[in-house]
């Protein structure tokens, strides 16, 4: 019977983990929508298409990076990378170099232009989020950023 309390808390603990998965789908759901990210890119004052402001963010987060590399990363095909890196890189948001460990290849990074677009567009992001949480009081927002900033860190840690 001493068990008990011990099999009650994981009961508790893997219920309050369905609800944290479920709120996370819904927090995913929304921040990757269509109609979301359009609204982000709009209140930022850029004009880019989803396609480029995707791929602007992800080599923002991965760059330098070989195209073929981030289209598997983004479970892509490498053909559609292009033509938004092209429009990227007519921008100025982004740049092509020579890939150092093969001459043949190239590897994109956000140049300083596509560095200020990223800002503008996270403060976008920002932006959208304070607005669903404006009713909120500043501890459950400062609670809310730090559990979700140590699930974050668990994320990184085990990836």
């Amino acid at each position: 019977m001493e068990d008990a309390p011990g099999r009650e808390g994981r009961t508790g603990q893997r219920e309050a983990a369905d609800r944290v998965a479920a709120a996370l789908a819904t927090v995913g759901n929304w921040m990757f929508a269509p109609a979301t990210r359009r609204r982000i890119m709009a209140s930022s004052g850029l004009e880019m298409s989803l396609g480029d402001y995707t791929l602007l963010a992800q080599v923002s987060l991965h760059g330098p990076v070989r195209l073929s590399v981030l289209a598997g990363l983004m479970e892509v095909d490498k053909s559609t990378l292009s033509p938004p890196a092209k429009r990227l890189e007519s921008r100025g948001l982004i740049e092509r170099q020579p890939d150092p460990a093969d001459a043949r290849a190239q590897l994109v990074s956000v140049t300083r232009e596509g560095r200020l677009a990223i800002r503008e567009l996270w403060k976008a992001r920002a932006d959208a989020v304070a607005a669903l949480l404006s009713d909120w009081q500043s501890a459950d927002i400062e609670h809310l950023a730090e559990g979700l900033g140590a699930f974050a860190e668990a994320i990184k840690k085990n990836s």
